[in-house]
């Protein structure tokens, strides 16, 4: 089951570094951030798969799309300057007390 877990780990960073990198493929037309944005979503989703196999689909899926949508909020805000409202930020804490509450009593 740890070892599940540190395959989701993994797979989340794929997901988060790929989406965060989807800005600079201009359309995927910027061939280096293209080409690591489909690596990034290829070993994802490969790991997220075989992750599944000592994690339930439910729990593994919610932890993976919520840490996706927070580290991509930050990278959004730390390298895109893009900005959150008092809404966003509360929001994500929400999304993270939820995620946390699942993992554990879920």
């Amino acid at each position: 089951m740890l070892n599940s877990y540190i395959l989701l780990a993994i797979s989340i960073l794929a997901e988060a570094i790929a989406s965060s990198l989807t800005v600079a493929t201009k359309g995927f037309t910027n061939p280096k951030p293209t080409i690591v944005c489909i690596l990034g979503y290829s070993i994802s989703y490969g790991l997220f798969g075989i992750a599944l196999l000592g994690i339930d689909l439910g729990i593994a899926y919610a932890t993976w799309s919520s840490v996706g949508i927070i580290a991509t909020s930050c990278v959004g805000y730390l390298f895109y300057k893009q900005k959150l409202t008092k809404i966003g930020y509360i929001s994500l804490l929400v999304i993270m007390i939820s995620t946390i509450t699942l993992n554990l009593l879920g």
